[in-house]
Formats: structure tokens, C-alpha cells, sequence
């Protein structure tokens, strides 16, 4: 329960408790708005019979509260029709949860007006545990289920849909009508909490709204897969990677064309491929230029390159940093693969040195990145230091199209990069979701973007 409704349930059951007139009343139902903190509540007696509301309204009536007739009260208009305002629940008691389930089942959907503060009423249901048997066992009684008419989907809850896991997570920071949902491409991609994306949808209806978006993004109905994959290899072959196959010692048509098709498939099946915010093209291209090191590695073994080597040391790619001579080696230790960034190397006598290197072990991606960063003129001295770490969630994108972030303090970052490459964060003036970029973040920080800071929080009752 939130600190202020708390408050405001002990305020009026002290004020209830004092009251000759309604010392049988108990406090019933808690809504409340996010907003403003403003609060709604409903006490009764045992019978129902006798009832009154503390609205913001009432706090300007000399009683501070309003008498509601029994012929007047409904669930449609006292509650669906708030919640579907955005009015949130912030306390309910076991009996009033039995009493709306009784109602919602005898009645939903045709004769309930609200449907949609139905549909925020299971929500709450489904994110904070008010299940069937929790409502047998807290009121003795046998309660009809009605979560089959659920549109939803619980927070933090997976459903699976035409081959994609997707989980839905915290409700949106900038809109709290929407839920952050995360999408993976399998389920071992769960497993790994590796997702190709999370976007905002609206929570009412979050399953429906699940699956029109898979439709619409990745099924890629208006797309004709086979002609996008030769569009691809078109661009590679005779725009992205012309001039690595013109250098190749293996130029021929057809294995350019093989191994064109083969980057197409990976990048097809690539985060940046989904990114629908920016061209095929612009994706393509900043997707190879991100991964230049690693194709041209993978071409190598796709032409059966055959490597120089010298006293068992293989010369896997070369290049220079401002005119020293760098080399990523490959040498089996143990038979293990082991990669090294020689710096300052040199050949002679038919034998590999360098003036000083760096270790990967096998970790070629890292040397490949590394390796790429320091024939771009980086230098590689923390490498290896560990970093100060810096968590952060997705939490909407602002008005110009920045994705915006928040650490677990709270505190917001702009991505400068629109969502392409690296994450390039920037604090956010007056730490406002729409504010201009501030300052950006050192680069002696890890930046780590995580689904969640806590997921076994405690849930509201």
C-alpha cells in the first residue's frame, strides 16, 4: 500500500472510530490518483445498508464526507468508471473484491458500462495476487473466477505468440496508461534476458495489443522476404562490402554472392534489422560498420583463407594506428584458442614479435572490438579494468525521438544516438522526460540496460 493511502485509511478510521454515527462503518475500497494523490474512499457497515464516501469533493462539506443511498451505489459508476479515469486501486478489502467478482460475472460485459475500468480492474488483480483462491481462502466463501475475461497480461508475466516470448514489465514512467513490454526472439533468448526490444503499449487489451504489434513489425506481411534478402545482397555486394571482395585473393561472382546472402541472413535476424525508426539502408550500414572486423574474420574462414604464420602464431588481421604497425594474432594454448593484439609488431626471420600486446584468451569479439577501436587511433590501457557500472531501464521515448532511460535513483538519460550504435547518454536538464540533453556520461562508466531493478518486489494488497 502507498505511504499516503495508508495514511489516509488510519485518518479516516480514526475519524470513524470517534464517530458515534459511524463506529460500524469500516473502510471498504481505497482509490487513488497518481498525479495528484488525491484519494476516493468508501466505508460501510457490516449490512451495506448505511454507507459514506470521502472524495476530494467532500473535503470542502462541513462533515468532510458524503451519504451514499443504497439505491444509488453500483460498482460501474462508484469504481469501473473511476478506474477507467485513471484512478487507481490503493485498498481493497477481501469481502469488496468477492462482491465485484460476483458482479463481473453475472454481468460483464453486456450490462457493464466501463468496460475498459474493468479490464484496470483485473489488472490490478493480476498484478498484485487477488486470484480465486486468495479470495476463497480470505472470505470463506466460493468465489466465481472471472479472470477468463482478462485481456491483459500480468506484470512481469510471458505469453508466447507466432514463435516470440513476450513479457510485459513495469508500467510506462512517462505514460502509466501503458506497460514497457519486452520482446525475445526465442525462448532461450528469455532465458538469457537477451530481447530484440521493448516498446510501450497500452495496458488495457495488452494481449491484443501484444499481437497486432508482432503482426506489424515482425511478421512483415507487406514485405516479400526473398526480395528483401537479394535488396540486401545488392547493397553488400556492390555498395558496403564491394571493396573488401575486390581485395579478396577469392573475388569470384559466385562466392561474393554466397557470402553476401550469408550477412544478409544474420542481419535479418539483427536488433538493427527490427529498428523501424530509421531505413533498411541506414541499419545495414551502420550493422556492418559496427561489425566490420568480425565479417572480415568471417570472411576469411568463409574463403578458407590461409593464414600467415610464424612460430605458431597466426596473422589474423593487420593494420596501423597512426602509423604503428598493429596485428590481431590467433596461437593455441592448451588447445584453446588464444587471441592477442600485438603492438609495434614486427616479421623477421620468419618470426612474429611485438613491442607489447593485449591478452583476449578466447574471447574473439572482444579482441575483434578492441582491435577496431585501436586502429581507429583508441587506446586499449583499461581494457581490462573494470568499470564503474551504470544500470539503466528503457523507459519511453521523448518528443524528439531520443529513447530515454532511468537508474535506479530515478535519474533520466537522453540517447543521443537515436537508438543507433552504442548508447551515447547524456543526463537530462532538470531530470524532466521531455528536457534537453546535459551532460554526458563519462566514458570511464559501463552503462548496462536491464529489464528491471527489482522483480520480487513486494506487491500492494
Amino acid at each position: 500500500m502507498k505511504e499516503f493511502v495508508e495514511k489516509e485509511k488510519l485518518r479516516i478510521e480514526e475519524f470513524l472510530k470517534d464517530s458515534m454515527e459511524h463506529q460500524d462503518k469500516k473502510v471498504d475500497y481505497i482509490l487513488y490518483k497518481s498525479d495528484t494523490n488525491e484519494t476516493n474512499t468508501l466505508c460501510s457497515n457490516s449490512s451495506s445498508e448505511e454507507a459514506i464516501e470521502f472524495t476530494p469533493i467532500t473535503k470542502n462539506y462541513p462533515e468532510g464526507y458524503s451519504n451514499v443511498p443504497e439505491w444509488d451505489f453500483n460498482f460501474d459508476y462508484y469504481i469501473y468508471n473511476l478506474l477507467e479515469e485513471g484512478w487507481k486501486v490503493g485498498y481493497m478489502t477481501p469481502e469488496v473484491h468477492y462482491s465485484i467478482w460476483n458482479s463481473i460475472h453475472e454481468l460483464y460485459p453486456e450490462d457493464i458500462d466501463y468496460k475498459d475500468g474493468v479490464q484496470n480492474y483485473l489488472q490490478y488483480c493480476a498484478d498484485n495476487g487477488i486470484t480465486k483462491e486468495f479470495l476463497d481462502k480470505n472470505t470463506e466463501l466460493d468465489t466465481p473466477d472471472i479472470m477468463n475475461y482478462f485481456e491483459g497480461l500480468a506484470m512481469f508475466e510471458t505469453m508466447e505468440y507466432k514463435g516470440y516470448i513476450i513479457e510485459a514489465d513495469d508500467v510506462n514512467f512517462d505514460n502509466d496508461k501503458e506497460n514497457l513490454v519486452n520482446i525475445y526472439e526465442s525462448k532461450k533468448d528469455y532465458e538469457n534476458k537477451e530481447s530484440i526490444e521493448v516498446v510501450s503499449l497500452n495496458t488495457i487489451g495488452l494481449k491484443q495489443n501484444i499481437k497486432e504489434y508482432i503482426d506489424e513489425t515482425y511478421m512483415m506481411k507487406d514485405i516479400d522476404v526473398p526480395s528483401e534478402r537479394a535488396y540486401l545482397n545488392f547493397v553488400l555486394g556492390y555498395d558496403l562490402l564491394q571493396d573488401m571482395l575486390k581485395k579478396s585473393d577469392k573475388p569470384e561472382c559466385d562466392i561474393s554472392y554466397d557470402f553476401c546472402d550469408y550477412v544478409s541472413g544474420k542481419f535479418m535476424k539483427s536488433e538493427e534489422y527490427r529498428n523501424t525508426r530509421h531505413s533498411t539502408y541506414e541499419m545495414l550500414e551502420q550493422w556492418i560498420r559496427d561489425n566490420k572486423n568480425l565479417i572480415q574474420y568471417e570472411y576469411n574462414d568463409f574463403i578458407g583463407k590461409e593464414y600467415e604464420t610464424y612460430n605458431d602464431k597466426t596473422v589474423l588481421l593487420t593494420g596501423d594506428r597512426n602509423g604503428q604497425p598493429i596485428v590481431l594474432v590467433e596461437r593455441v594454448v592448451d588447445e584453446k584458442p588464444e587471441y592477442i593484439i600485438g603492438i609495434n609488431y614486427e616479421i623477421k626471420d620468419n618470426n612474429l614479435s611485438w613491442g607489447y600486446g593485449y591478452y583476449y584468451d578466447d574471447d574473439i569479439k572482444k579482441a575483434l572490438n578492441d582491435y577496431q577501436k585501436v586502429i581507429e587511433g583508441g587506446n586499449l590501457a583499461d581494457t581490462f579494468i573494470k568499470k564503474e557500472e551504470l544500470k539503466v531501464k528503457f523507459v519511453g521515448i521523448d518528443s524528439w525521438d531520443r529513447p530515454v532511460y532511468k537508474d535506479k535513483e530515478g535519474n533520466l538519460y537522453k540517447d543521443v544516438n537515436l537508438d543507433r550504435g552504442e548508447l551515447d547518454l547524456h543526463t537530462a536538464v532538470n531530470n524532466d522526460f521531455y528536457g534537453e540533453p546535459d551532460s554526458p556520461i563519462s566514458d570511464d562508466i559501463k552503462v548496462s540496460v536491464i529489464k528491471s531493478f527489482n522483480k520480487n518486489k513486494d506487491r500492494e494488497r
